[in-house]
């Protein structure tokens, strides 16, 4: 009986972190998808005002920043929206960094949305 004496501390002492670096690391996946989900939306919103009839790409930029700073300012660091057209297809990309509370963890997010940009056909 009296080997035993201080096991449980020892067991904590050893268990203790394990479990706390999972909970960081599953806190840590949950910001980095919802940091996904802010950039895909922003890109979505982007798109949306982008392919309007009439509208450019400088207004699908504006949406999506806009976006951005509102809904996901502090989960999506240091975000780029980058807006391109081909054609008659609208590409709206948006770049930037989760929050990590594990360092060293990969952390960029990048979501694209593309649509056709809507336009007058006759017939």
């Amino acid at each position: 009986m009296s080997r035993d004496r201080g096991s449980a501390t020892l067991e904590a002492t050893v268990i203790y972190p394990g479990i706390l670096l999972l909970l960081l690391l599953a806190i840590n996946t949950a910001l980095w998808f919802h940091a996904r989900s802010v950039a895909l939306a922003a890109a979505q919103e982007g798109l949306r005002a982008g392919r309007s009839y009439g509208a450019g790409a400088v207004a699908g930029k504006a949406v999506a920043d806009r976006f951005i700073k509102k809904a996901g300012g502090a989960f999506l660091k240091s975000p780029v929206v980058r807006v391109t057209r081909a054609g008659n297809t609208l590409v709206v990309t948006v770049r930037g960094d989760a929050i990590s509370l594990v360092p060293l963890m990969p952390r960029t997010v990048e979501q694209v949305a593309r649509a056709p940009v809507e336009r007058w056909t006759t017939g």
